[in-house]
């Protein structure tokens, strides 16, 4: 009976909770999407917003002019008739020439008195009441101009009073010495100094001859008695003259359309008009003012400061970072056509079966650009070599000739598109690109800041 009342105990059936693997399943989801999100390189948005570019405008410029260095024939003083800065006609006297250097010594020993006209004292204070309301402690160096200044008004009245007296002075000492004028072969403005730029050309400059640092400047007028083939004074002939600035390779792409500039000289704040052009020798880039007046106002100048107006660029502003370059099949513009289940723009492609039947489907297709002859296609859409149709068919094109087109990536519908640009100016951080382009972008479009970061077509967000 005990046997009949034993209970048997049976294990339970171990049941699978459904909620329990869905929740793990979502678990390691969520945790394979964080971790994927904090390891990606994620796109930062820029907004595009309307703006104008001010552009970098201050530049030293090199100073070329029709320059000629005139030697002296014979040894002896010399005495200087002309002021620097002077116009001189041909056949008009420059300097004279004391071979033996009696009258000089007459002078130097304080035998013949030199007075001042009251153009002389003129001159002299002039000078003078310029240097003090210029002076301060941070153009001490000017100092040195004054002093260079005063010698050439002394030389200047020792040689005009030698002149004015050598018959009177040969009379009352008995003097008789090789003493005479020498005029000037050519017309033009006279001045006292030698660099070794004369006769540069723009094709000859450098970059290095900008470095005002390393710039020798030889003064010509001397009390010395001089050798001959001795450097003794330079002619600028004719008005024609130029200023070389160097430029960096962005603003020689901005200012290509540039004919004509207003100007401004920093040195006294002379405002100007100038031819404008662009050259490059090498590597380097530069600008160049062509003027025809104004030479006699800066002849003793080799580099001058200036400030270049541009009118401001209105545009799209957009980071230099968000630019990028993408290469485009060109089509000529016959081959484009209609089809599909749209009325969309397309190419018709050449395909071919296994067994050898040519098939003609209809690939829809973005026009990124378009000009009088080509419209611009993706590459991704077509291996290099496709055949397409014309729409009758009777014209075949292969895709090979590539060209390049700027742009940036638009995020607008939350994946990056290519959309082209036209770049008017730029700076350093910022490009003004022309608004309301064809297959362009728009102010307030959302694009990448950084178009190395953004991948075409993938969704972003």
């Amino acid at each position: 009976m005990s046997e009949n009342n034993k209970v048997v105990k049976f294990r339970k059936r171990r049941s699978i909770n459904i909620g329990i693997i869905i929740f793990i399943f979502l678990f390691i989801y969520i945790a394979i999407n964080v971790y994927i999100y904090m390891t990606k390189e994620h796109i930062t948005i820029y907004e595009v917003q309307e703006g104008s570019n001010i552009m970098d405008t201050e530049f030293t410029g090199l100073v070329l002019r029709n320059e000629e260095i005139y030697y002296s024939s014979e040894a002896g003083y010399i005495g200087y008739y002309r002021k620097d800065g002077d116009r001189i006609g041909k056949e008009e006297p420059i300097y004279s020439v004391d071979d033996s250097g009696e009258i000089y010594d007459v002078f130097a020993n304080g035998e013949t008195t030199v007075t001042l006209s009251e153009a002389n004292r003129d001159e002299v204070t002039n000078t003078l009441h310029l240097f003090y309301q210029s002076y301060s402690e941070d153009t001490f160096y000017k100092t040195y101009d004054l002093k260079e200044e005063a010698s050439d008004i002394v030389a200047q009245l020792l040689s005009e009073t030698m002149i004015s007296n050598k018959q009177q002075i040969e009379e009352e000492t008995g003097i008789t010495t090789s003493y005479h004028m020498v005029n000037s072969n050519k017309s033009g403005i006279i001045t006292y100094y030698m660099d070794n730029f004369e006769g540069l050309k723009p094709e000859n400059i450098t970059i290095e001859m900008f470095n005002q640092e390393a710039y020798q400047k030889t003064k010509l007028k001397s009390t010395e008695m001089l050798t001959t083939n001795s450097p003794v004074y330079k002619l600028v002939l004719g008005e024609d003259w130029s200023i070389i600035l160097p430029i960096t390779p962005e603003q020689y792409q901005s200012y290509q359309d540039t004919e004509y500039i207003d100007f401004t000289i920093l040195k006294d704040d002379f405002k100007a008009k100038a031819k404008f052009s662009l050259f490059q020798n090498g590597q380097a880039y530069y600008a160049k003012l062509d003027l025809n007046k104004f030479i006699s106002r800066y002849i003793d100048d080799r580099y001058l400061d200036v400030e270049l107006s541009f009118t401001a660029t209105d545009g799209l502003k957009i980071p230099l970072s968000s630019i990028v370059e993408k290469d485009f099949y060109l089509v000529p513009i016959e081959y484009l056509t209609k089809g599909g289940n749209s009325n969309s723009d397309g190419l018709i492609k050449e395909s071919y079966s296994e067994k050898g039947d040519v098939t003609l489907p209809f690939v829809e297709t973005d026009i990124y650009y378009q000009d009088e002859e080509f419209a611009y296609i993706d590459k991704a859409l077509f291996e290099p070599g496709t055949w397409i149709r014309s729409a009758t068919g009777s014209d075949r094109y292969q895709l090979n000739v590539t060209e390049k087109l700027t742009g940036v990536y638009n995020v607008n519908m939350g994946y990056a598109v290519f959309r082209r640009i036209e770049i008017l100016t730029q700076n350093e951080e910022y490009y003004i690109v022309k608004k309301n382009t064809s297959n362009g972008i728009s102010a307030y479009d959302h694009i990448a800041l950084d178009s190395s970061t953004a991948i075409e077509q993938e969704i972003i967000y």
